[in-house]
């Protein structure tokens, strides 16, 4: 019995010292959108909280991926009575030499009331004062920039008035 206890004792032991020392995976700046918006379209108060829809009307793409963002997509967002917006955004990018990538962004901007209110109004936030973060999935043809397809981002939000800035990052 004494030595059943000592031997879980060491496996214990050795076991969390070995998961306490896995390091976090690296990340790899991958690039930042400029995305262009529209006022919101707001559906109004569901179940869920005040469901808006935004329309992305373009922007930028510069990065180890350069491009436009085309337009046609929005960010289907619904705005919980915490003051935190859940993000469920869907477009695309059009690459420098012609590719078509698809975009599906996911994500929290979590603020406090009176945060999402001057936000909501269209001032000037400071990124500090609000925490924006999502995960992005790429869906790109076969070829030069299928490797996306096969890959993890997560990304760092600046909410502007009429722009939202996406900083992208690889995780390898």
């Amino acid at each position: 019995m004494k030595s059943t206890v000592l031997l879980l004792l060491l496996f214990f032991h050795f076991m969390d010292r070995s998961i306490s020392q896995v390091p976090a995976p690296p990340l790899e700046f991958l690039c930042e959108l400029k995305v262009n918006l529209k006022p919101p379209l707001v559906v109004g108060e569901t179940p869920h909280g005040v469901r808006r829809i935004i329309p992305i009307t373009g922007g930028t793409v510069d990065g180890r991926i350069k491009g436009a963002i085309l337009e046609g997509g929005a960010d289907w967002q619904v705005l919980r009575n915490d003051a935190v917006a859940e993000l469920d955004a869907h477009y695309q990018l059009k690459t420098e030499d012609g590719v078509i990538i698809y975009i599906h962004n996911q994500g929290l901007r979590v603020a406090t009331p009176e945060v999402a209110a001057r936000i909501a109004k269209g001032e000037i936030v400071a990124p500090s004062e609000y925490y924006f973060r999502s995960v992005m999935k790429l869906e790109a043809p076969k070829g030069r920039y299928g490797w996306i397809n096969n890959a993890i981002f997560i990304c760092k939000g600046i909410r502007n008035p009429d722009q939202v800035v996406i900083q992208v990052w690889e995780v390898k």
